[in-house]
């Protein structure tokens, strides 16, 4: 849960007789359509049943796990605000998701399964890239055009993306 800023309201929200069974609601609903591999049907299963303090982040969380691992077709993965800043910064594509996001969730997913195919590598290994780039930039687009400038304007051609994140690092 990150900085903890909100777990007090969660509990409470959980341990309410209301909140109990809203919960585990959205938690079975969500983890059978992510186990059999229905990538819309899981994410939209949190926006029908949506919880106060609970952002969609923790929610892809329990998506990701509750998904069949040993399935060969595409299934839910991890989706932060990190990995919501790298996407456009490396691919120049919009995924940031919302209320009524289950098709970008799930174009997002196809298009780590796709691309795990093409560099033959787990699509939790490019969403772990991923993340790790968003926490490089700060979340920030600007950190690394900033940088890769720079580096263009030291005259280093051709800039790599492991110069643009020593360059970043070095900041």
């Amino acid at each position: 849960m990150g900085n903890f800023r909100n777990t007090s309201r969660i509990i409470a929200f959980a341990n309410s007789e209301d909140g109990r069974p809203h919960l585990l609601r959205a938690v079975r609903t969500a983890a059978a359509a992510s186990y059999d591999g229905r990538i819309e049907g899981a994410y939209r299963a949190f926006v029908d049943h949506r919880m106060p303090q609970l952002g969609w982040a923790f929610f892809t969380k329990i998506l990701f796990f509750t998904g069949n691992r040993g399935s060969a077709d595409p299934r839910c993965l991890i989706f932060d605000s990190r990995v919501d800043s790298a996407l456009p910064t490396i691919t120049g594509l919009s995924y940031t998701l919302g209320r009524e996001s289950e098709q970008t969730y799930n174009r997002y997913c196809l298009d780590m399964h796709r691309w795990a195919g093409m560099y033959e590598v787990s699509p939790e290994s490019i969403e772990a890239r991923l993340y790790q780039f968003g926490r490089a930039i700060g979340s920030s687009r600007r950190t690394w055009l900033s940088a890769e400038v720079s580096l263009y304007r030291e005259g280093r051609t051709p800039v790599t993306f492991e110069a643009i994140l020593a360059r970043i690092a070095e900041r």
